[in-house]
């Protein structure tokens, strides 16, 4: 069995920046510097928003490796599409993207772990973005495809209609009198 798999160190890049990321909060969560965990959790998201594209960059060109130069331009239609619709989140993105108010008294705490569903909740638009280009992409392939296959098809299909009815007729079997058929298919 044939399957694709995501370039692992695509992957190991993705997971190390997350962690760094992390990290990075909870240094300055210690240090309860709210302005300094927003800013870290901007960067986090920014990262891991071009992580994502990276990934989908590396797959794509190490299963397509034939067709790279024509992949260059769509990865790059993907990556300003995503730019475009997902602008870098602002500070005040970070209060107003989750669905749970900020509750008054509450602590830099849970206002970090409110703002992590924030970032979650935009990075998931990020990825469902990129689920619809591919599968616009592919749809478009597949259309693209199925073309290819009806004129295989069509052709075949009349050729062995001509042998049949040339056999059928009793026709001469030479292949100069199926030619003059052959040219309309």
């Amino acid at each position: 069995m044939c399957y694709s798999k995501v370039p692992s160190e695509k992957m190991k890049k993705l997971r190390t920046n997350m962690h760094k990321g992390v990290d990075t909060v909870c240094d300055h969560l210690e240090n309860n510097r709210e302005d300094q965990v927003q800013s870290a959790l901007i960067e986090i998201e920014n990262q891991v928003s071009e992580d994502l594209l990276d990934v989908a960059d590396a797959h794509l060109q190490s299963n397509n490796q034939e067709s790279t130069p024509l992949l260059l331009k769509d990865q790059e239609e993907l990556r300003s599409r995503i730019r475009c619709r997902h602008q870098e989140p602002s500070r005040s993105d970070l209060e107003i993207e989750d669905p749970v108010a900020q509750q008054p008294g509450e602590t830099l705490w849970q206002k970090v772990s409110r703002w992590f569903h924030g970032m979650l909740h935009r990075l998931k638009e990020t990825w469902q973005e990129m689920w619809a280009w591919v599968k616009e992409k592919m749809a478009a392939f597949c259309s693209a495809m199925k073309s290819v296959w009806n004129i295989i098809e069509s052709f075949f299909s009349s050729v062995a209609d001509l042998f049949s009815t040339s056999q059928a007729s009793g026709a001469p079997q030479g292949l100069g009198v199926l030619q003059p058929h052959l040219v309309d298919l």
